[in-house]
């Protein structure tokens, strides 16, 4: 997809960082007490995104550098924290800083740096990380392709970078788009400019400034300046797992014929990407080089 280039840092910032922290909607706990944080972690993990503590390998990197881009309220940062990770967080809003760190501090865990700061010129030195997680966030900035290639700087040569898109398909289109669209009255408002009106329905707390989808070559493409890509489809979405952070869950012998049917690799909403900052070797022919990629 195409980027925004004249959407600025400053109009996400007044959207996602001055009023949108969708996980405080999640929970009837007393807000910002432990069984709160708690209890929002659980659904998260249980519910909305059962895929990801496999997937980010939380457990797996003591001792190392870990930054998350988009911290929320620190729920990702919390697991690699007790697995023994140095973690460091960056956000674009002053609550999501906060909410984080309280969140550590009531657990009595450690942590580097959690501060302010955007995408796409994050506020850390070349080589300084082993890992990078961001998870549904760098598609609603305005250069996308900036952000990934500030995410290669900041990590370390063989570092690792764990990164969630939205991928293009059934979904956006069909739900998000035409039944969304047309029932909100958005094709009419934006003029049947599909985009706008994803943006504009995509996410369940009102309007994004940017919502984009990818399909597989376009995620390849962001990547490029790696040498390792792994690239995924997960997560079927509502239709078939969930109610946004309720309970309901498929049975499990639904989820195995679902599995059977590689269901999640055809129909799933977002692409899971694994990338290792790892040149190309010189003597790599044009053809490994192009199979690697594409």
């Amino acid at each position: 997809m195409e980027e925004n280039k004249k959407l600025t840092i400053e109009e996400v910032r007044n959207y996602w960082g001055k009023k949108n922290i969708p996980q405080q909607w999640y929970s009837r706990k007393e807000p910002f007490t432990l069984a709160w944080f708690n209890e929002l972690s659980f659904k998260r993990y249980d519910r909305y995104y059962p895929h990801i503590k496999k997937w980010a390998e939380f457990e797996y990197h003591p001792g190392e550098q870990v930054l998350e881009i988009g911290i929320g309220i620190g729920t990702d940062l919390i697991e690699y924290a007790k697995g023994g990770a140095i973690v460091s967080g960056v956000d674009l809003g002053q609550d999501q800083v906060m909410l984080t760190k309280l969140n550590l501090d009531l657990r009595k865990l450690p942590y580097k740096e959690i501060k302010e700061g955007n995408a796409e010129q994050l506020p850390f030195p070349d080589n300084t990380f082993d890992v990078v997680l961001s998870i549904g966030v760098v598609h609603h900035t305005p250069n996308t392709q900036k952000a990934i290639d500030e995410i290669y700087r900041v990590l370390k040569p063989d570092g690792q970078a764990m990164i969630l898109v939205y991928a293009r398909g059934w979904k956006h289109y069909i739900k998000r788009c035409l039944i969304h669209g047309l029932l909100l009255g958005k094709w009419w408002k934006h003029g049947f400019d599909w985009k706008k009106v994803y943006s504009e329905v995509s996410e369940v707390h009102g309007s994004a400034p940017k919502t984009d989808v990818y399909t597989r070559g376009q995620v390849k493409k962001f990547f490029r300046k790696f040498g390792d890509v792994e690239v995924k489809k997960k997560r079927l979405g509502e239709f078939f797992e969930y109610k946004p952070y309720n309970t309901l869950k498929l049975p499990d012998f639904v989820k195995n014929i679902l599995f059977l049917l590689n269901a999640e690799g055809i129909l799933g909403e977002n692409w899971m990407v694994r990338a290792l900052k790892r040149p190309f070797p010189k003597e790599a022919k044009l053809w490994e080089v192009w199979f690697k990629h594409y």
